[in-house]
């Protein structure tokens, strides 16, 4: 036994699909701990049809299935396949290697394959048995095995013996075939239970069935009572349904009458809305004016209020003013003489003022003068330093230009030389990414054309599959079809036969008589004439007419087996019986032996069955005197040739009876006793050959299972490749439009780096031009500026000179203005 590789997908730690080649030179699994060295051994097991979960190192099923981490979503499913090398056929099977596969859902659904053909555990467990392998083998050894195997009791330590001699498969058979022989034991004990159960049941279902079928009567004269009923019912109804027609017509004309009313009202009501809304305006008028000559009579009694206060007022100040009068008139002359005197005092001051005022205008305008002198100086000397001013700040900014300039042409230079380096390396990677999106282009043009051929090959397995799906339909169509076949088959089979064992078409004394003697009641009882017989089918009609009723007479060994069953018969009020006692019956000789040679003779009744040796007798008795002929024309010729001495039967049951009288017409084929027992054997034929044929569709169904199921897994095999291919190709494409991206983001890149790089060395150029003027610049300011500095202090020293002038005249001129502000004071 040669074990040459193991494909594990889903299982455990290995979500990917791997595959472990064992080559010969191959002697042990190593790594570290946790590295899955124990899951490879308990793929092993669990792909041989282990079923316990303690021995795989888990608490259910689900646990073989890869659960998932952080960053890898779970597997739907495990799946283990076990190559094994068939070289010298120590498996049953032709192949010469054998793979042994086994999956698992997590929905809880299980498939077993042997070299991808669909099998069943125990397809799997009967090729490994006698090998050595499989979940009991002992080629799989676990830790503590060998103690368990040592410390186990001898019967258990026997089956690891049996399978190393090879006969444990011989054992699982034995037990197989014991436990489904007590099954059959327990049915056949349940089957008799039912029967006798239904046997007590048949007297009262049968009583069920009178009174189900005079329920069936009573069932039909009730509907008819029920719809005679609900004629009646229509009847009035209609006649109600018109009565109430007419009373909603009545109603309705009623009804648009008061609406009519009703609209007359609304109108006359809106009408005399209008009247009063017409009103309520002219009172609110009423009500505005009267209001508005309410607050004219209040204005006007204000305002008399007002006047009435005003001439009282004007009346008080007379008075006063009266009053005032009389009390001036005496003060008159005083006031006269101190005016006159105050006049003459005013004069003098008035003349000592206009002379300081002129005094004082005169010093006004030569400070005047000298202001404006001094204003002039002060302006041209503010001009010339504000000049000056302007032109050190203007050499100053020229300066800090000057220093910015530098630096920027510094920082210039630096960043010409930094994006030169930057642009060369952006070529490079420019480059390296073209050459990365060919690689990535030739991958996903390889990922397309090998998803084409997958679509290729999916599409020929979806017609294998679609074949295979008709092959199985068919399969079991036909299978169904034998199985109805073979059921009507054996409910007609268990009919008759129920039908033979009850005696049913035979009479109640006949039924009495053989049901008592199957108890042992009655003794030396054969059984009835058309039990005892067989006859061919193309003689059964014409055999059973011309027993008649003589088939249901029951043959006894004696004659005191005859007395006591009539004896029986009497007691039990059973009818009558015809007995025909073989000590007693005597054989019939036919004398016209001549028939023979007649047209259409067919032979004698007793020639033409087969029966026991020991009724000779009785059937030469009672068929050994009639003719069977081919039809009626041939059997009347030959009753008038042997002038009507002897019975004569035809095929179809048409009788001449010896003296000429005749007896016929239709005759129910496959309804007597006889034909019944034939047909009985007949189906009992056809049984057999229904059932080879039901078993050799059954095979027929199984295998196209099992083609079907090896297409579909096929077929899913190619679709899970293909998803496989598809997402390849979805993650090359991904690839390489990332690729373009980056390349056309590097194109972009260089692009703007070379302007940037012409545009760093356009403002080198410009700086260098800015850079000499600056300095030009530089050099005029700073001469301007001198120049202007030394006429501002030449200027400056006129402005002091008049600025003191000024300061002088401007104290006289304050000593004038109090000496006046004090002559205001005493003229006032």
């Amino acid at each position: 036994m040669y074990l040459k590789a193991l494909e594990i997908q889903g299982f455990k730690s290995f979500p990917e699909k791997t595959v472990l080649t064992f080559a010969e030179d191959i002697t042990a699994i190593v790594g570290p701990n946790g590295s899955g060295k124990s899951n490879i051994s308990d793929a092993i097991r669990w792909v041989m049809g282990e079923q316990s979960t303690k021995a795989l190192r888990g608490t259910k099923m689900e646990d073989v299935i890869f659960d998932g981490t952080a960053k890898r979503k779970g597997m739907g499913f495990a799946e283990v396949s076990l190559v094994l090398d068939n070289a010298d056929h120590i498996f049953d099977l032709e192949e010469t290697e054998v793979m042994v596969t086994r999956r698992y859902y997590r929905s809880g659904e299980s498939e077993y394959f042997i070299n991808r053909r669909s099998a069943r555990l125990r397809d799997i467990n009967e090729l490994f048995m006698d090998t050595g392998l499989g979940r009991e083998g002992y080629s799989n050894i676990g830790q503590g095995k060998i103690d368990e195997i040592l410390s186990v009791k001898s019967a258990d330590r026997r089956e690891v013996f049996e399978e190393a001699a090879g006969i444990s498969r011989f054992r699982h058979r034995k037990e197989e075939a014991e436990r489904k022989l007590a099954r059959t034991e327990e049915n056949l004990v349940r089957i008799k239970d039912k029967i006798d159960e239904l046997e007590l049941q048949v007297g009262p279902l049968q009583k069920q069935s009178e009174k189900a079928k005079k329920f069936l009567i009573l069932r039909d004269e009730l509907r008819g009572l029920e719809i005679s009923v609900w004629l009646e019912q229509l009847e009035k109804i209609r006649v109600s349904g018109i009565k109430v027609l007419n009373d909603y017509e009545a109603a309705v004309r009623d009804k648009e009458a008061a609406q009519a009313e009703l609209q007359t009202l609304y109108q006359a009501a809106e009408g005399f809305a209008a009247a009063i809304r017409d009103k309520d305006l002219e009172t609110d008028l009423v009500r505005f004016a009267l209001s508005q000559q309410e607050t004219d009579v209040s204005e006007l009694e204000s305002a008399i209020a007002v006047i009435k206060n005003q001439i009282q007022n004007n009346l008080e100040n007379t008075q006063r003013i009266q009053r005032e009068l009389s009390q001036q008139e005496g003060r008159t002359g005083s006031i006269t003489a101190q005016i006159a005197e105050g006049q003459a005092k005013i004069q003098r001051i008035e003349q000592e003022m206009e002379a300081l005022r002129e005094g004082l205008n005169q010093k006004a305008q030569a400070a005047e003068e000298a202001g404006r002198t001094a204003g002039t100086l002060a302006d041209e000397l503010e001009a010339l330093r504000r000049k000056q001013a302007m032109e050190t700040a203007s050499a100053a900014d020229a300066r800090a230009l000057l220093s910015a300039l530098t630096a920027a042409a510094q920082e210039l230079f630096d960043r010409e030389e930094a994006v030169g380096k930057e642009l060369i390396g952006q070529k490079e990677r420019l480059e390296e990414l073209a050459a990365g999106r060919d690689e990535v282009e030739g991958e996903l043009a390889a990922a397309r054309e090998e998803k084409d051929s997958l679509d290729n090959v999916i599409s020929g397995y979806t017609l294998r599959l679609n074949g295979r799906e008709k092959k199985v339909q068919d399969a079991q169509e036909a299978y169904r079809g034998l199985q109805m076949d073979q059921n009507n088959l054996i409910s007609r089979i268990h009919m008759l036969a129920e039908m033979e064992k009850l005696y049913e078409g035979y009479s109640k004394s006949v039924k009495l008589v053989m049901g008592e003697a199957e108890r042992g009641g009655l003794p030396g009882i054969h059984g009835p004439v058309a039990g005892l017989l067989h006859v061919p089918d193309e003689y059964a009609v014409a055999i059973e007419i011309a027993l008649g009723s003589a088939m249901q007479n029951l043959v006894v060994d004696t004659e005191d087996n005859a007395k006591r069953a009539i004896g029986y018969l009497k007691r039990r009020d059973g009818g009558r019986c015809t007995f025909l006692p073989l000590d007693a019956i005597r054989g019939r000789t036919f004398q016209d032996a001549a028939v023979v040679d007649e047209p259409g003779f067919v032979g004698l009744g007793d020639e033409l069955i087969t029966f026991d040796k020991q009724y000779a007798t009785v059937f030469s008795s009672l068929l050994g005197g009639i003719v069977i002929a081919q039809d009626l024309d041939r059997a009347v010729d030959i009753a008038r040739k042997y002038g009507y001495r002897f019975k004569i039967v035809t095929l179809d049951g048409q009788v001449v009876n010896p003296g000429g009288s005749m007896t016929g017409g239709s005759v129910s084929r496959g309804a007597g006793i006889l034909s019944r027992a034939n047909e009985l054997e007949r189906l009992n034929a056809q049984k057999g050959d229904l059932e080879e044929k039901l078993r050799q569709s059954a095979k027929t169904l199984e295998e196209a299972n099992r083609e079907r199921t090896a297409a579909a897994y096929e077929l899913e095999t190619a679709q899970a490749q293909r998803r496989e291919q598809e997402n390849a190709v979805l993650q090359l494409t991904e690839r390489l439009e990332s690729a373009q991206r980056a390349l056309q983001e590097a194109r972009q890149h260089q692009e703007v780096l070379q302007e940037e790089l012409d545009r760093i060395r356009a403002r080198s150029a410009q700086t260098q031009t800015d850079t000499q003027q600056a300095k030009d610049r530089i050099e005029a300011l700073e001469g301007s500026a001198a120049a202007f500095q030394a006429q501002a202090e030449t200027k400056a020293q006129g402005q002091t000179q008049l600025q003191q002038t000024l300061a002088e005249l401007s104290r006289q001129m304050a000593e004038g203005n109090a000496q006046l502000a004090s002559m205001e004071g005493e003229k006032a």
